[in-house]
């Protein structure tokens, strides 16, 4: 299946990139067509020459390609035939079409002569010889003619990839020498109902306590009615909050005030 045709690979590919390649040697470099890219509408001559890769601003029409012998004329000069063989059979359907038309004139002395007219003509009438310089076709046609026809156009040369053979070497790791386990530290741990009560009361009530501010500490009052309300006796209350306040707050005898706790939060 044959790939479809763009003006990108078959006219703008950059032959900046194959010029390190040591098999790329040719006689003639393709030019760099890339300026072509947002051109729309080409004569039949400029296509003509695009599609064999010669820039129709080094070269802007077939008969010098011929004269100055460049490489690919005689496909170009292939080119302009097929464009005007797909425009007389409709395949591509030119913006403008013009030909050209003998028309018998007289001289000066009264004598008849022919003379060739460009005019605007038909794509159909066989009477006029179309011209390569002056009609105008658009690139979406002239592609939609390369892809439905199959059409041989131009194109870069693909880059030759070497397959390079990768060496592959097997590295044996000596197993690492035996090391003994690390020495763990003790852990101390206990639990128990007084120790529960003792987390309630911190988590409720001294949570919030600045150690730079006496204030914010709890009431006794209130965190022994708490213990209570968890099942404390009166004297496990007691220790609980002889535990948690700290030794300058046993004798700083702070006024009974409410203060805020997490779970006023």
């Amino acid at each position: 299946m044959v790939p479809p045709i763009t003006f990108n690979s078959a006219w703008g590919a950059k032959m900046d990139d194959l010029d390190d390649l040591e098999d790329f040697d040719r006689p003639d470099r393709l030019p760099n067509l890339d300026h072509w890219k947002s051109v729309m509408e080409f004569s039949i001559e400029q296509a003509a020459l695009l599609l064999a890769m010669i820039d129709p601003f080094d070269c802007d029409n077939l008969h010098l390609a011929k004269v100055k012998k460049l490489a690919r004329w005689k496909k170009a000069h292939g080119h302009a035939l097929g464009i005007i063989s797909a425009i007389r059979q409709g395949l591509i359907s030119p913006v403008a079409c013009k030909g050209w038309i003998e028309e018998e004139t007289s001289n000066s002395y009264g004598n008849p002569s022919m003379e060739r007219f460009l005019r605007v003509t038909r794509p159909t009438d066989r009477e006029t010889e179309i011209c390569i310089s002056n009609t105008i076709i658009t690139r979406a046609s002239l592609l939609a003619w390369i892809e439905s026809e199959r059409v041989q156009v131009t194109r870069p040369p693909k880059p030759i990839i070497k397959n390079i053979p990768v060496r592959t070497t097997a590295v044996v790791l000596a197993p690492a020498p035996n090391q003994s386990a690390p020495l763990s530290l003790p852990s101390y741990t206990h639990s128990s109902e007084g120790l529960d009560l003792v987390q309630d009361a911190i988590k409720h009530f001294w949570a919030t306590y600045d150690h730079e501010d006496v204030s914010t500490a709890p009431p006794k009052e209130d965190i022994l009615k708490f213990l209570t309300s968890r099942g404390a006796s009166g004297r496990m209350s007691e220790a609980v909050d002889l535990i948690l306040r700290p030794f300058n707050l046993r004798t700083a005898h702070l006024r009974n005030r409410k203060v805020p706790t997490r779970e006023d939060e």
